[in-house]
């Protein structure tokens, strides 16, 4: 996935405000039927949540500077129009990969930035402008597109823009926005859990023994046949997160499941001194069935807002210890 990309999923995570619901839900009908790994950010439901309200109290410096990054760059105000993000690709490939956003934006910033930006060019297709940059100068390689890291932007409505690896990667996508081209909608895919419909954050990946050759390191990873995971609310009001992890063979699930023991054991270890904390801790579950394993807990709002409080007032201890250390002679040395 282009580096871009990956910066402005990055940066829109967590500092959303919205008023309404459900229009930010995924449309599967825009994500391509061979779809190797998606990920899902539904903002106008997640940015409703007591628990992301907390978060961005928390961090109000950090919201503001990212609010104010994003608006000047891409002509986009988090505060109140932005709806939801869409990250897959078809591969597991270095600078591929396609990002659809949902959200009221300003077309003439986001052109004026594109036309700033170096190798600038357009193309036309089907009655929209493909705007194409090189982001960074990248020595030629197989796994991706050109030579060079490259952004195709389409700002394809009023609501929608479209990133993409490459301008061939952005006129397939535009043709299933258009109703052309099998998508997830038409085929069944084991990217798509249960937990999508409710989820305010969804990730999956399938194939994942792909990985085993791939560039970056992912051993654990490549060991496993597919995992889902995902945030969200119940149809209870609770506030949930699951993840399942399907490997290539019992084996391996059982010695996952011991690995998310130990992290349950960590975890609750790290809550001693805090109910809040240590009661949401006792919710966890660890399973494993056959070559699945799994982990979910659920809590209401307020016990997970209350474990927040906790989990930020501990940061602040640590922060305020590193901002007023002084290195003496001997630790220098």
């Amino acid at each position: 996935m282009p580096l871009s990309l990956g910066f402005v999923a990055v940066c829109l995570i967590g500092i959303v405000k919205s008023p309404a619901a459900n229009a930010g839900e995924l449309n599967a009908a825009y994500v391509p039927a061979d779809a190797q790994w998606l990920i899902h950010v539904d903002y106008e439901s997640l940015s409703d949540s007591p628990m992301w309200q907390k978060i961005r109290d928390e961090k109000p410096i950090v919201t503001k500077m990212l609010h104010g990054k994003i608006k000047q760059r891409y002509g986009i105000d988090l505060s109140t129009e932005l709806k939801s993000i869409t990250l897959f690709s078809s591969d597991y490939k270095i600078y591929t990969g396609t990002v659809i956003v949902h959200a009221d934006y300003d077309a003439s910033k986001i052109e004026k930035r594109m036309k700033q930006a170096i190798d600038h060019r357009t193309t036309k297709f089907n009655d929209h402008t493909l705007h194409t940059v090189t982001l960074s100068k990248q020595p030629p390689a197989d796994d991706g597109p050109s030579g060079d890291e490259e952004m195709t932007l389409v700002m394809v409505d009023k609501n929608t823009l479209l990133l993409a690896s490459s301008v061939e990667n952005a006129k397939k996508n535009l043709k299933r926005m258009a109703g052309q081209g099998e998508s997830l909608k038409d085929k069944p895919s084991k990217l798509l859990s249960d937990q999508v419909d409710k989820a305010w954050i969804y990730a999956a990946a399938v194939n994942l023994g792909e990985l085993k050759d791939h560039p970056v390191s992912m051993p654990v990873i490549a060991q496993h046949e597919r995992i889902t995971w995902s945030l969200g609310e119940q149809s209870d009001g609770k506030i949930y997160e699951r993840a399942e992890l399907v490997a290539q063979s019992a084996e391996v699930a059982q010695k996952m499941k011991k690995v998310l023991d130990g992290v349950v054991a960590f975890e609750t270890l790290r809550a001693d001194g805090s109910e809040s904390m240590t009661a949401l801790m006792k919710e966890v579950k660890v399973n494993q069935d056959g070559k699945t394993a799994m982990f979910e807990w659920s809590g209401s709002s307020d016990q997970v807002v209350a474990a927040l409080d906790d989990v930020f007032a501990r940061m602040k201890t640590w922060q305020s210890m590193f901002m007023n250390y002084k290195p003496t002679e001997r630790s220098v040395q």
